[in-house]
């Protein structure tokens, strides 16, 4: 049939866990077959007297690194930890096999912080209203 478009009745679902599990798994699934995409993920973390006050969790596919959820608890930071840390991730996706990394960030977080640590901009999105979005890289 020609001409006529399929309208069909999506289902919201929340939360969502379970639903996506089910279909992502078929979108690893592909990304693999196709492109040999195999995804790898570690956290690095600091703990102290129990707690976690640190941690980042890097995800590695297809030879580069992206860097997810990098903290630092608020009495800790300006101490060095963080660069540490960020340094921590970057080391174990060497290890990995990573040659690149990248991130983003937003205007109201860390751009000055990775720009230190060799982050360029690539790409950045106006967004939420009166901010932004900052797409980083750098070779590993």
């Amino acid at each position: 049939m020609t001409g006529h478009t399929i309208r069909p009745e999506f289902q919201c679902v929340e939360p969502d866990d379970a639903e996506y599990a089910d279909y992502a798994a078929r979108f690893g699934t592909y990304n693999s077959d196709a492109g040999g995409w195999q995804v790898q993920t570690f956290s690095m973390i600091l703990r102290r007297d129990g707690a976690i006050v640190a941690g980042g969790r890097g995800h590695i596919y297809l030879g580069a690194l992206e860097v997810r959820g990098l903290w630092v608890d608020a009495p800790l930071r300006g101490t060095g930890i963080g660069a540490a840390l960020l340094g921590a991730i970057e080391d174990e996706a060497r290890r990995r096999g990573a040659s690149k990394a990248m991130l983003y960030t937003y205007s109201w977080q860390a751009e000055p912080f990775y720009r230190r640590h060799g982050y360029r901009e690539y790409a950045r999105f106006d967004f939420p209203a009166g901010h932004y979005r900052i797409d980083m890289d750098k070779d590993l």
